[in-house]
């Protein structure tokens, strides 16, 4: 159901910026990113790691403190930073494994985390298929999210799941409960597809299986990495762009802001075509 604060949310426009580059840093530093072309920044990357406790609690990349902190200063007012886990040795697992045993003991530690360091919410972007799917161990995705939802909701975080391949499907990404469980925790999905498959056929699927279309964003990738393919070409992130306004999507992302539309090496003169391309088709110019 749509609730009325649902219905009248603005389009969520989102980015992943790296915290490992020092190079995507010094352009912060230096003014040159046009960081009006999100509301929302993914941190990339943290992980789970053991503390002193026994507890997991978030580890973030080495400048990720000094990105949030130029974000938080050069951003328009309003702008919300996430940090995240990264795509593969999470620590999800083992932080699952520590609840079960330590009575919620990592899920109270991650959550003091957050809120000390004045991030907004978690962005779960699991891509090691024994995390995301696991069912006999019990140690995946679903498990953690369910782990996760009450104190995050009490102390006004939000679960964010970045979901790869998603042209699959949630159940054969995320197993049988993952539609369960994501409606009763996770505030929003992520489409992270840049292939043929784009946004309007990820999203279809996932509002057929049963996830309503106000808590999912389609993805684009931006990112000036050839080798990889992971970079959408603009007339195409103009089109997903427009078809998840047309289908009332909560929003849009792009994977990365540092490196969008940049040189050959990594962060190296970005010039933003792709967020600036998702932007503008949500607001055109005048």
């Amino acid at each position: 159901m749509t609730t009325s604060s649902e219905a009248t949310r603005p389009f969520e426009l989102v980015t992943w910026y790296d915290t490992w580059n020092e190079a995507g840093l010094q352009n912060l530093q230096n003014g040159r990113v046009p960081l009006g072309y999100a509301t929302r920044y993914n941190l990339a990357f943290g992980h789970l790691a053991e503390q002193a406790d026994g507890a997991y609690s978030v580890v973030m990349e080495a400048f990720a403190a000094q990105v949030k902190d130029l974000i938080l200063q050069q951003a328009p007012t309003g702008v919300k930073i996430y940090a995240s886990t990264r795509p593969l040795t999470s620590g999800i697992a083992d932080a699952v494994d520590d609840n079960r045993w330590h009575d919620n003991r990592s899920t109270t530690a991650i959550v003091a985390w957050l809120k000390a360091n004045g991030y907004g919410g978690l962005v779960i972007d699991e891509e090691d298929p024994s995390v995301m799917w696991d069912s006999f161990l019990g140690r995946d995705v679903p498990h953690f999210v369910e782990q996760l939802g009450p104190s995050f909701k009490k102390a006004g975080l939000e679960i964010i799941v970045s979901a790869p391949v998603p042209y699959s499907g949630p159940s054969n990404v995320y197993g049988p409960r993952a539609v369960e469980l994501f409606m009763a925790h996770v505030a929003a999905i992520e489409l992270q597809d840049y292939s043929d498959h784009g946004t309007i056929d990820d999203a279809n699927k996932w509002i057929v299986a049963g996830i309503p279309a106000e808590m999912l964003l389609g993805g684009v990738g931006t990112e000036r990495n050839p080798t990889l393919g992971v970079q959408t070409p603009l007339a195409a992130v103009k089109t997903w762009t427009k078809a998840a306004q047309d289908m009332k999507l909560r929003g849009m992302f792009s994977w990365r802001l540092d490196n969008d539309w940049a040189g050959e090496r990594e962060d190296d003169a970005p010039t933003f075509l792709g967020a600036k391309t998702v932007y503008e088709t949500v607001y055109p110019p005048t």
